[in-house]
């Protein structure tokens, strides 16, 4: 929280007669009655009772000097901020003015109203010996004046918050940040996607991103943004989601920036595996400023990847035929190139508008294996652009957001046709999509708990999906739209509140319940509903549980993609136990129905330790689905049984085509539990002055005079004890583990056949059933411009049942995935501000992706690894190396 300012005033002396604002009765005619001072919040509500007592206290012998003021520490969340010493009223004993120490000379101290450290106010003593720094009585900004001579205390909340009074389930200041070592905010959500995942909803999608408390057109307008203009990043539960028109099915990001900040950043990085080929480099340009609420950005970025043969990977071949092996790539040739542009700033006073544009340029090149007469070669080229605005406001007390976007994206594949004609085949589509979201929240009316609160969101999409797809004489055309009108409403019921129910003994307590209604010009309307309740029975405890319901349509892409035809698409048939090359279809399924889901959540996070940032999550999330939508499944008896519709054999029964379009499942249920511990601790110790200290750093004192044209600049000896605190202060230890055990997962693919265990031998991934369990690991440190972070991911074993006869069984073994991420901020390292120029601001990073080089393995019964199911095909790359160089100018 920011801190709080406090202005005193004395109150006009009542006439006689009138009664005490105090007691209540009046004085005695004659008699001055006494001066008493009022205190109240800026809101006009009373203030907490030990603020009162406190400041009644404080000036029980006189008013302070007019203008005077005070200001108060950073409160924590759920307590009060603290006055400090008597600040309006000197010691009675002290010196008089003119004496050494006296009024005449500057006094220095911390925000918080402790000492400085002797050093620090040596140098601000010599500097100022003649007079005080700035306009002599001038008062700070902000300081608010009551008309009516009150003492008024002004609380405002920390800039950038999110609407709403949940808490965050973890904050990462400036200091934590830098420890991950990241570039901007996309790497950086990668680096805690541990914490950032969920597992409700529909799975796939990365959290709710929110810029300074706000929404965003798309998550390309910030991720670019370097980490060093953040200056402190928020995750929240699921069901913020909900206040910023969202559904409650991903969790909350919220990243507040600087007020001021300047970069301009280049950065250029090399990958190789460490079994050779596949290299692959990357160039990255930006620029970015931001004052106040203008904001202005320009980033750019090439890369380009080789292709990486079967036969550089040593990969079994069929019998007689290893040449094969030069002519079918695992991963294709690729070549990106993008472009992306941000500028934001006021429009009227209370309203600020914000223009986004991203272009981007995908080609890819690889080989299918050999057609009657050379390579079958696949071209894949995608064009993508991008234009999204947003604008907010603020209605009194309702705070109002308008995003809109505009997406065109075009696909073009042309494949070598099998036959050897020379001729290519073609699939082409085009999507173009622009929506409208209006979203208007706020209090609607007080209640002892607090305000109920409410947000509305009204929306519409426009899509229009066209596709093409020829094959020699055939020529398959789709064009499909989908328009959509969809309507939302949340609301929040406070019941109790710390603040304002201070004798209750439950700590906060509110209720929430949402609903929403879509309607699809080609798939009717969609309805969710929803309810749940926040407890916080004491500020280290906070429990959500959460109830809902929701209907949901296939994608334009699932209903009418293009038709894709790939040749020698190699499969596994389980049911003869073989490895063929196959031709499969991909594409659109018009027959798709729209799914309906119900989850139930109830998560619990724990902070123990009031002065140590450690924390407990757990978190249990129930799914039921009727009709889920899925990619087409592997090849087993109980799915060919279930779709033989899908499947084409010859003769001989030699599998030899799969219609892998997407299917409608009757029944999937799902129960997961999720816990995790987070801890995060500065590397040596901190002096009490520093502890509470609010940190920025920078690259150079050019960075810090642009930051704060006013500022008065000291420096504290390296080498001094304060210097040693202030280099424990910005260092960092963190550690994370989060566990996933799924309970159950089943699904029944068609009504009147088996279900399928997915934990017990079922499948429908060509990797198996469900990993029962997943641990994720991180560990790292930071001092001294030097940082290191380990990652380590476990899964446990599954395997496939009934592989081509009732006792057959395909094993996959657990595994883990290591990481090491080593980095060095070589100006912050070697000479500091001292560096020379070239060095400030650069960071080194050696990245080793997969340290040990693991794969998942396949086995059978006997032991052996079927054709398709080599470790090359799971994983293509193994460990690779990455050294990345990073300069912010």
């Amino acid at each position: 929280m920011s801190p709080c300012a406090l202005m005193a005033q004395q109150v006009p002396t009542p006439a006689p007669g009138t009664p005490s604002p105090g007691t209540g009765e009046a004085p005695p005619p004659g008699e001055t009655p006494p001066k008493k001072l009022q205190f109240r919040g800026a809101d006009g509500k009373p203030l907490p009772p030990e603020i009162q007592k406190l400041l009644e206290e404080q000036f029980k012998n006189g008013v302070p000097a007019s203008g005077t003021v005070l200001t108060l520490p950073a409160a924590k969340d759920g307590q009060a901020p603290t006055p400090p010493a008597d600040t309006a009223n000197p010691d009675p004993g002290g010196t008089a003015p003119g004496e050494p120490g006296g009024p005449n000379k500057p006094q220095f101290r911390s925000i918080d109203g402790k000492p400085l450290p002797p050093e620090i106010l040596r140098q601000l003593e010599a500097q100022f010996k003649d007079g005080p720094p700035g306009e002599k009585g001038s008062a700070p900004r902000g300081a608010a004046r009551a008309s009516n001579g009150d003492v008024v205390v002004s609380s405002s909340r920390p800039r950038g918050s999110v609407v709403g009074n949940i808490p965050p389930e973890r904050s990462f200041s400036q200091v934590d940040l830098r420890a991950f070592g990241a570039d901007n905010i996309g790497a950086l959500l990668e680096a805690i996607s541990s914490q950032t995942s969920s597992n409700r909803g529909r799975g796939g999608g990365g959290p709710v991103t929110l810029l300074n408390g706000k929404r965003v057109s798309d998550f390309s307008e910030i991720a670019r943004i370097p980490s060093e203009a953040i200056e402190r990043m928020e995750i929240f539960p699921e069901e913020l989601a909900l206040k910023y028109g969202y559904r409650a099915d991903q969790k909350v990001v919220n990243i507040v920036t600087f007020q001021r900040f300047r970069s301009k950043i280049g950065q250029l990085a090399f990958v190789t595996p460490g079994e050779g080929a596949r290299e692959s480099g990357v160039a990255n340009g930006d620029l970015l400023a931001i004052n106040g609420d203008t904001r202005m950005s320009l980033g750019a970025t090439y890369n380009r990847a080789a292709a990486l043969l079967e036969s550089e990977r040593d990969v079994r071949q069929f019998a007689g035929v290893p040449e094969l092996a030069r002519f079918r790539t695992l991963l294709p040739e690729s070549e990106q190139f993008g472009l992306n542009g941000v500028i934001s700033g006021p429009l009227l006073q209370d309203v600020a508008a914000t223009l986004n544009g991203r272009f981007d340029l995908n080609q890819s090149d690889g080989l299918l294996g050999l057609g009657l007469t050379g390579p079958i070669r696949r071209t894949t080229d995608r064009t993508f652009g991008h234009l999204g605005t947003t604008i907010n406001g603020r209605v009194g007390r309702w705070q109002w957001t308008v995003t809109s976007n505009y997406d065109h994206i075009d696909n073009k594949v042309l494949t070598d046709a099998i036959d050897g004609s020379g001729r290519r085949d073609l699939s082409l589509s085009t999507d173009r999509l622009a929506n409208a979201d209006f979203l208007f929240s706020g209090p609607v009316f007080s209640l002892p708990g607090g305000p109920l609160t409410a947000s509305v969101r009204l929306g519409a999409d426009f899509r229009d999906f066209t596709s093409r797809a020829t094959f020699g004489a055939t020529d398959v055309r789709a064009d499909l739209s989908r328009d959509r009108g969809a309507a939302q409403i949340d609301i929040d019921l406070p019941i109790l509140n710390r603040a304002e129910n201070e004798s209750s003994p439950l700590g906060n307590l509110s209720l929430n319940a949402n609903a929403a209604v879509e309607r699809l010009s080609d798939a009717g309307t969609l309805r969710t509903y929803g309810y749940g309740l926040s407890w916080s029975p004491v500020p280290a405890i906070n429990i959500v549980a959460s109830a809902t319901q929701e209907e949901g349509a296939p994608t334009l892409e699932q209903l009418g993609g293009p038709l894709l035809v790939t040749p020698n698409s190699r499969t596994f048939d389980f049911l003869r136990r073989e490895v063929v090359d196959i031709a499969r279809v991909s594409g659109g399924n018009a027959l798709l129905r729209t799914d309906d889901r119900e989850t139930v959540r109830f998560g619990l996070n724990v902070h123990p330790l009031a002065k140590t940032d450690l924390s407990l999550s757990f978190d249990y999330v129930s799914t039921r689905i009727e009709n889920p939508i899925a990619p087409f499944p592997i090849l087993t008896a109980q799915i060919e049984a279930a779709f033989p519709e899908r499947f084409a054999r010859d003769a001989q029964a030699r599998l030899v085509g799969i219609d892998g379009r997407p299917v409608n499942f009757a029944e999937a249920n799902r129960d997961q539990i999720r816990w995790g511990i987070n801890f995060t601790r500065p590397l040596g110790e901190v002096p009490a002055i520093l502890r509470d200290a609010r940190v920025r750093v920078f690259n150079s004192e050019a960075d810090v005079r642009r930051a704060f044209p006013n500022a008065v600049l000291a420096q504290a000896d390296s080498s001094s004890a304060l210097g040693r605190g202030a280099a424990n202060l910005t260092s960092r230890l963190f550690l994370s583990l989060y566990h996933n055990w799924y309970l159950e997962d089943s699904i029944r693919l068609r009504n009147g056949v088996p279900t399928l265990d997915l934990l017990t031998g079922g499948a429908v991934d060509f990797l198996g059933g469900r990993r029962q369990h997943e641990i994720e690991f991180q560990a790292g440190a930071f001092k001294k411009g030097f940082g290191a972070r380990f990652t380590a991911t476990w899964r446990s074993g599954t395997e496939i049942r009934g592989f081509g006869r009732p006792d057959g069984v395909l094993r996959f073994n657990d595994y883990a995935v290591v990481n090491l991420n080593l980095f060095a901020n070589l100006g912050e390292r070697y000479g500091k501000s001292s560096a020379p120029g070239w060095l400030k601001g650069m960071r080194a990073t050696l990245g080793v992706t997969n340290l040990f080089n693991t794969r998942p393995q396949a086995r059978d019964e006997t032991g052996a690894t079927p054709l398709s199911y080599q470790p090359a095909y799971l994983d293509p790359l193994g460990r690779t190396l990455t050294f990345n160089l990073r300069k912010v100018f």
